[in-house]
């Protein structure tokens, strides 16, 4: 992706080394352009080494020969302004082209992606929130800010978003294929608790849901991720994410119930445990008086209830972890639990739960079957929901 970072005249600027490094490294072509306030806080030679490219600062700089501005505007796919200071929102909403960025955002008519950071106060104003409002209906998507602590010492909303999350924005800018659509995604393994210290669970680490939500929402979609306890440990999320946490089964049944009447789209993908103690004690019970035997009883089978009651209503996918059989395994769950799809994994003590390479099946109600072979998890999420988003085409005509 051939790309523009502007950048403007707030502490925060420092943080955009990072960002420029980190896009190059991730195959991107890098044009940065610094408004003159930028140039206090971080030296132009520090992106010309990352992006090897020259920076542009005033109207009249040529880092891609005569009248650059348009130049860059025909070669760029995306526009990103990070740190998104008041001044230049003030400048961008106004029509004040005073600054090589400025001047080129006004020539360009791709997709353009700011990312504000200020202090809260700042960020309340009525004044800035009067230019971005101007901003959004120009077409401008706002990645943050978001709360937290600011360089006067503050706390509040005007931090800069985390680079990680506009990195994902950056690179899903043009992929909107499930913009307005409602799904509901769980991820994690629950706990079943027989006292406050010791719990029943199982090795997954949650990391499939927390991508699965993540990508929805890069692709335009309303996520509510449902997670248990470990199914938020891999960093920021979007904040247009709702997140619900839970511990036990019966926490994610209520859950599930509660939110899935709002959602079109159902991604079971926590390792929900079968089973849970009949009863669990108040307080620690110490080894002494603990039997080897505890009482169990089955788990309520979530998804079952779901396709049961919602079977050609909503669009519902499982995941199943299997040490042989997989496909004759996903075939079974298919048809039992009236899904959609099943992404059908072999697990075992050497692949599975937390290995970094990914493979799986992909069975669909239509008789369709697709293997999925990735280095990583990330790698293999995007390719899971190309499918999903075209079997729902499919069926759903949008």
């Amino acid at each position: 992706m051939r790309i523009i970072v502007g950048v403007s005249g707030g502490v925060a600027a420092y943080k955009v080394a990072a960002l420029v490094s980190t896009l190059v490294q991730r195959g991107h072509q890098v044009q940065v352009l610094l408004t003159p306030g930028a140039t206090q806080f971080v030296a132009p030679l520090t992106f010309e080494a990352l992006s090897q490219r020259a920076v542009g600062i005033e109207t009249s700089d040529q880092p891609m020969g005569p009248i650059s501005h348009v130049q860059l505007a025909k070669w760029a796919e995306v526009l990103v302004v990070v740190p998104a200071t008041l001044g230049v929102l003030s400048r961008l909403s106004g029509g004040q082209a005073t600054d090589l960025l400025c001047l080129t955002y006004f020539s360009f008519k791709g997709p353009v992606i700011v990312a504000p950071a200020m202090e809260p106060a700042m960020w309340a104003h009525p004044r800035t929130q009067a230019h971005c409002q101007t901003l959004r209906q120009d077409g401008v998507f706002f990645c943050g800010p978001v709360e937290g602590h600011l360089a006067s010492g503050a706390e509040g909303l005007g931090r800069l978003v985390e680079l990680e999350i506009l990195v994902g924005e950056i690179e899903h800018i043009n992929a909107h294929q499930l913009e307005g659509r409602r799904v509901l995604i769980t991820g994690g393994s629950t706990w079943e608790h027989f006292d406050p210290v010791r719990a029943l669970t199982n090795p997954s680490t949650g990391r499939m849901g927390f991508l699965l939500a993540e990508e929805a929402a890069y692709r335009g979609a309303e996520v509510t991720y449902i997670h248990g306890p470990r199914g938020d440990q891999f960093g920021p999320l979007p904040e247009r994410i709702k997140r619900v946490a839970v511990v036990s089964a019966d926490d994610m049944r209520q859950a599930v119930w509660e939110h899935i009447d709002e959602s079109e789209i159902y991604v079971s993908s926590a390792a929900i445990s079968d089973f849970k103690p009949k009863m669990s004690a108040p307080t620690k019970m110490h080894k002494e008086t603990i039997g080897l035997m505890w009482a169990m009883e089955l788990n309520p089978d979530i998804l079952q209830e779901i396709g049961d009651r919602y079977q050609g209503q909503k669009f519902l996918v499982g995941f199943a972890a299997e040490t042989d059989t997989v496909l004759e395994s996903a075939r079974r769950k298919l048809a039992k639990k009236h899904l959609d799809l099943v992404v059908a994994n072999r697990v075992g003590r050497s692949e599975g739960f937390g290995v970094g390479a990914y493979a799986a099946e992909l069975v669909s109600s239509d008789g369709g079957h697709q293997a999925v072979e990735a280095r990583t998890k990330t790698e293999a999420v995007p390719l899971i929901w190309d499918y999903i988003d075209r079997l729902y085409r499919d069926r759903y005509g949008r």
